[in-house]
């Protein structure tokens, strides 16, 4: 599925966590990482980078790319050189009781960063398994398709336990869809689960009605779910790239993501 994976890398404290998780990404989808940390060439910080390789047991010739520079900026920079088509990185800036924020990097990479994309809000050294995923779902587009699965792809191959579609109907739309005589959106949704069933995962679907997508934000943040996977068109980085309902992911995320991007 992947090429090239890129971490973007920086000594915080979450470090070691967001290499680990890494690292399991790279083996679900059998393809290995290479190292991105926005900053000039260190001769000390290549060597805490070499020994982290080798803490966690992945290749200690893995490639290091430094670039000085604001960091969302030099890792696209990095991204677009070395042809990564993947690039994880932590998520968050704070947390309060109700709202994890998304940090400024994991920002403007969503907003920026024409590849997909996976955000960890609790990265985890011992890194355990996902298995709750959830999987919007704005349209019944073909790209939608597509990403619903993929997903289900990761969901039997990482040996989660259940997989969810969820679509956000607000109260225009679903006025709308009666008065067209349209198929119905949760009609749509059973076709999907019935056109690939698994053996392996749980399958089934939400609709949350509401007028915010901050309705989707609450229920997945409630839900217990270990990854949401989030359908992204990429036009280019001054146009939206998420759905009305789902743009809410730029400022809060709920769990971690997975950002599945189609560019035009």
């Amino acid at each position: 599925m992947y090429r090239r994976v890129g971490v973007a890398s920086t000594f915080s404290p979450r470090f070691l966590a967001v290499l680990a998780e890494a690292r399991r990404i790279g083996r679900l989808f059998d393809t290995s990482l290479e190292l991105i940390h926005a900053d000039a060439y260190d001769v000390e910080k290549e060597r805490r980078f070499r020994e982290a390789l080798e803490r966690l047991e992945l290749d200690r010739n893995t490639p290091i790319h430094f670039r000085a520079g604001e960091p969302a900026r030099a890792i696209l920079e990095v991204r677009e050189a070395a042809g990564i088509d993947l690039l994880v990185a932590g998520a968050l800036e704070r947390e309060t009781v109700h709202r994890s924020f998304t940090g400024n990097v994991a920002r403007e990479l969503l907003r920026q960063a024409p590849c997909d994309l996976f955000l960890f809000i609790e990265p985890r050294e011992e890194t355990g398994l996902f298995e709750h995923l959830y999987v919007t779902m704005p349209d019944s587009s073909e790209f939608s398709r597509r990403v619903y699965f993929r997903a289900l792809d990761l969901a039997e191959h990482a040996g989660a336990q259940t997989l969810t579609l969820l679509h956000v109907q607000t109260t225009f739309a679903e006025a709308k869809e009666k008065a067209s005589g349209s198929p119905a959106t949760e009609d749509a949704l059973k076709a999907l689960i019935t056109e690939r069933r698994s053996n392996k995962v749980e399958l089934d679907y939400h609709l949350i009605r509401g007028n915010t997508g901050f309705t989707a934000f609450e229920f997945i943040q409630s839900s217990g779910s270990d990854l949401l996977v989030m359908p992204s068109q990429f036009i280019s980085p001054d146009h939206p790239v998420f759905a009305p309902v789902l743009d809410w992911i730029i400022q809060v995320i709920p769990t971690n993501l997975w950002v599945i991007r189609e560019v035009a």
